[in-house]
């Protein structure tokens, strides 16, 4: 079987002077989350749907059982298992543009047919709901989000949620939320997820509270598709890994702190944000992100946004995503969630060179 390249994960290995390419917040260092880290520590397997601990803390933070959870190897390998677990060749996948294109390729390497659906930019990134409900039939199989979403930083509401998951229980859809950002939300409300649909899976991580090294997601999800993606878990990972697994626990058990951490890193670095859009709002138009540490601008030229980009790390050394990495042109996602100062820095040299190829 053949694959397309990851295009976003093989730019952002890019080397820069300044690194906004990203999509989270300031790493946290072992010692904030494990001050002492035993040495007697066995390097061996755990149970490989996760420790009753880590699943007890997940279960909680979305109010389910324990087992409705399985442990996987980060956000990616809780969508790859979903993926492969879900879908049959020919089914119907649908999934909102602009997205973390991680999940596409993979649908199309399965034989499954992508659908993409526009979340409407002039209304805050917001999800159509009518379009979906004219274009979802009982062949689709899969609606795929993310909430909230990655790169806008839009949020959908309970209702809107609540209506998703009752168009797809009519077609006998599953909804499958990409949940990597809670915790990031500006208001401090979880996202809605659509756990409490028969046909409702959640994936997730510690990825984004500041710890992407562990390696360490879930999904959530009925029983029984828990107990599938177990199965297809042993021909994958088989087991995530086991000091991460330890670090995750300390972290969930202890999550409050560091989401308020991060919360102040992202408030900050919003108003030093805010601040250069004004300044700027004739080179660049954004809906304010309610959650994550991205914006998503449109800048105003012609030049498409993978040659923006590579030009901006040419003759700048600031390190952006492209906006056509994620299905929309001339549009760049810049982390937020970086230090204070890398952050200002950045967006100083954004502007100058912006101001630069306008002239």
């Amino acid at each position: 079987m053949k694959i397309d390249p990851f295009r976003l994960e093989r730019w952002l290995l890019e080397k820069a002077e300044i690194d906004l390419g990203g999509g989270g917040v300031a790493k946290l260092q072992l010692r904030e989350v494990v001050p002492q880290f035993s040495g007697e520590t066995q390097l061996r397997y755990g149970r490989t749907c996760g420790s009753d601990a880590l699943r007890g803390l997940v279960a909680e933070w979305y109010g389910v059982e324990a087992e409705n959870v399985l442990i996987t190897s980060g956000t990616s390998e809780a969508n790859l298992l979903v993926n492969l677990t879900l879908l049959e060749p020919g089914d119907e996948y649908f999934t909102e543009v602009p997205q973390y294109e991680q999940t596409t390729a993979f649908v199309r390497m399965l034989g499954a047919k992508v659908k993409p659906f526009h979340l409407v930019e002039e209304k805050g990134w917001a999800l159509d709901l009518e379009e979906l409900k004219l274009r979802m039939n009982r062949r689709t199989k899969l609606v795929f989000l993310d909430n909230p979403n990655n790169p806008t930083g839009a949020v959908m509401s309970q209702s809107e949620m609540q209506a998703l998951c009752e168009m797809a229980e009519r077609v006998g859809a599953y909804v499958h939320c990409d949940n990597a950002l809670r915790g990031s939300e500006a208001d401090g409300k979880p996202a809605a997820t659509p756990e409490f649909y028969e046909r409702g899976v959640v994936t997730g991580s510690i990825s984004k509270l500041g710890a992407t090294s562990p390696r360490i997601g879930w999904i959530v999800a009925d029983k029984e598709v828990i107990e599938r993606c177990w199965v297809m878990k042993d021909y994958t990972t088989l087991s995530h890994c086991g000091i991460g697994e330890g670090i995750a626990e300390r972290l969930m058990a202890n999550r409050a702190r560091y989401l308020k951490r991060n919360l102040t890193i992202r408030q900050a670095n919003a108003a030093t944000w805010g601040a250069w859009y004004k300044e700027n709002s004739d080179l660049v138009t954004c809906a304010e992100p309610a959650a994550g540490f991205t914006v998503f601008p449109k800048y105003r030229n012609r030049l498409g946004s993978t040659k923006f980009s590579e030009r901006l790390l040419k003759e700048e050394g600031v390190l952006v995503s492209p906006g056509d990495q994620f299905g929309v042109e001339r549009h760049l996602r810049i982390n937020i969630g970086a230090k204070g100062e890398t952050l200002g820095d950045g967006l100083e040299r954004i502007g100058r060179f912006m101001r630069r190829i306008l002239k």
